[in-house]
Parts: C-alpha cells; sequence; structure tokens
C-alpha cells in the first residue's frame, strides 16, 4: 500500500494513512504486520560461513546496520473503502529503529503489509451499552471499535488515558459540548460524588457518536490518576443491569488487569485486547505467548495472542 499522509498528533505518536487497490476484509481489533523498509530492499545481511570449531567474530553491517528485519505489529485504528480502493489508518508511537523509519515515510512511499492478523472484538446484538477502554498505544483499536459501534446502534463511552496531556494520541473537539448524558462519580479533580457528564470532547471518537472521558497519570488534562479510576467509577454508577454492558479494554496491562477483575466481580462482559513482542504474527515462531485458563491437569494452558488473540474473554487472562 502507499503513504497517503504520516502526520504528528502528539509528542512521539503519528497517524499513517495507507491506500490501496484493494485490502482483505479488517474488523477492530485485528492487527497487521508492517515492514519497515521499502518493499523489495535488500536489507543489508548476508551470509556467514561458521566452521565447526572455530566462531566468528561478527563486526560488520551483519551487526551495525540498524535497519529493522522483523515487521512490526501495529493495530488498525480505522478504515474506509471508497471508489477508488481502501484507506488504512495506524496511529503508532516512535519507540526504535523500525518505527522510526516509518516516522520517515512521506506521501507515496510503498509499505508492505501483512494482514488482516489475529481476531477481532465481539459485538453483543443483545448488549446495547459499551466502554472502549484504551489507554495510549491501546487507544487505536478503540477509534475502530467506536465505527463498528455506530453502524451496530450501540451507546458507547470512550476512556482514554495516558501519562500525560502531550502524549495522548487524539484530539480534541473545537468544543465539549454535552454527550449522551452517560456520566460516572467524580469531577475529575476532587473525585466529588457529583455526577460527571462525558462529553464529545475527542474528535476521534465524537464522529461517530460516542463520548469520552479523558485521563491522565500527572492530571495535566482530565481526570488526575489512572484511566481504570473513571471506568470502575461507571461501572459503579451503571444504572443498567450488567447483562447489558460489555468492556472492551486495550493497553498497559495492570491497567487492563484492574478493569477485567472489577468487570468480573460485577458479572460485566469485559473483553481485552493483550499486547506481546511478535516476530511472524501467524504462529510460527511461538513467541507471543499468555497464560489462560483451561481443563488441562495443571488448571492453564498457553494460548498465541497473534492466532488465538489478540482479543480474550478478561475470564481466560492468567494475569502475570
Amino acid at each position: 500500500m502507499n503513504v497517503l499522509s504520516n502526520e504528528r498528533l502528539c509528542r512521539g505518536h503519528y497517524l499513517l494513512r495507507l491506500g490501496g487497490r484493494e485490502f482483505p476484509p479488517t474488523l477492530p481489533g485485528q492487527f497487521v504486520q508492517l515492514q519497515c523498509r521499502r518493499p523489495g530492499a535488500r536489507s543489508g545481511w548476508s551470509a556467514v560461513e561458521v566452521a565447526p570449531d572455530d566462531w566468528p567474530e561478527l563486526a560488520g553491517r551483519e551487526l551495525t546496520d540498524a535497519e529493522p528485519l522483523l515487521r512490526r505489529p501495529l493495530s488498525l485504528a480505522g478504515r474506509r473503502d471508497t471508489e477508488t480502493g481502501v484507506e488504512l489508518d495506524i496511529i503508532y508511537s516512535v519507540v526504535g529503529a523500525g518505527t522510526s523509519w516509518m516516522a520517515r515515510a512521506g506521501r507515496g512511499d510503498e509499505i508492505s503489509l501483512l494482514g488482516p492478523l489475529g481476531n477481532a472484538f465481539a459485538i453483543r446484538e443483545s448488549k446495547p451499552l459499551a466502554a472502549l477502554v484504551g489507554g495510549g498505544v491501546g487507544i487505536p483499536p478503540m477509534i475502530y471499535l467506536a465505527s463498528a459501534m455506530q453502524t451496530a446502534g450501540k451507546q458507547a463511552v470512550a476512556f482514554c488515558g495516558a501519562r500525560s496531556a502531550d502524549v495522548l494520541p487524539v484530539t480534541l473537539a473545537p468544543a465539549q459540548t454535552k454527550g449522551s448524558g452517560l456520566f460516572f462519580w467524580g469531577d475529575g479533580k476532587t473525585k466529588s460524588p457529583d455526577p460527571f457528564v462525558c462529553a464529545a470532547c475527542i474528535s476521534q471518537f465524537a464522529r461517530f457518536g460516542v463520548d469520552s472521558v479523558i485521563a491522565t497519570d500527572d492530571g495535566s488534562l482530565g481526570w488526575k490518576g489512572f484511566v481504570s479510576e473513571p471506568v470502575v467509577a461507571w461501572l459503579e454508577a451503571l444504572d443498567a443491569p450488567a447483562s447489558q454492558a460489555v468492556v472492551y479494554a486495550c493497553g498497559p496491562e495492570p491497567m487492563m488487569r484492574v478493569v477485567a477483575e472489577r468487570c468480573i466481580a460485577r458479572d460485566v462482559e469485559c473483553q481485552v485486547s493483550l499486547e506481546r513482542h511478535m516476530a511472524c504474527g501467524m504462529g510460527t515462531c511461538q513467541s507471543c505467548v499468555c497464560k489462560t485458563r483451561s481443563d488441562s491437569e495443571q488448571g492453564w494452558s498457553y494460548k498465541l495472542c497473534c492466532t488465538d488473540g489478540p482479543v480474550f474473554d478478561a475470564r481466560e487472562i492468567i494475569w502475570g
């Protein structure tokens, strides 16, 4: 696919838009494996002969070349099917050589993708309420999920968390208007017992009719504290049977664990999207294991995030 645009959203986060004549059908929660170099470009790696009794000293390009060898797994933040083809949105954080290469990609550059990979979030026909919980780079798949929520006619609210306002990978809406009337307890500053109404404050969610709550660890924007705190408050203030709500979460595992445990305690369905280091994304390398409950003798077994996930029922997960 070709780069349509590659814009900076905040400190360290970019929105990469890719376009192509076609791409297989995708669903929210799935991911792609992106090659961080031009398709067909030589990586600079070469074969090294090793004698049975003499291990060579490697000091050339085979070790010093910074060009990434493995593809990078990245979640989908959106998709649009147009008259001319398919557009995909990928929001990423620059953390190393691969994502640094991505940040330098310009309009018209060609990028190779494998996908879609993994399973997707399940949207329950019988459950009209949903909370979309994203922390940091766990926010992008929630944007794609918000579009599906609008199509399915669900009443959803997005909870977005980051360490501080300058690393929140979204854009604020021009005016913070009152939204659907969903609320949680607390005013975002004093944790008072006054109702706080969710607002259409994040552009990426507002365009799909989904209201938002922002939380930052340092209090530089929105709720001061972890994003799991307003989610728990929303669960406690939920004015509907637990059977009518679903919570979807993606982001740091400590955050997802808190959200999952509170959901399980209240018998609210919770789906979590796990993140692991991946080499292939297709189940071959066996590098992305997670521990899950099972009927085996030891009571647990390993599953692969790439093929069994990345989305799991929170009740399956054995948190480390």
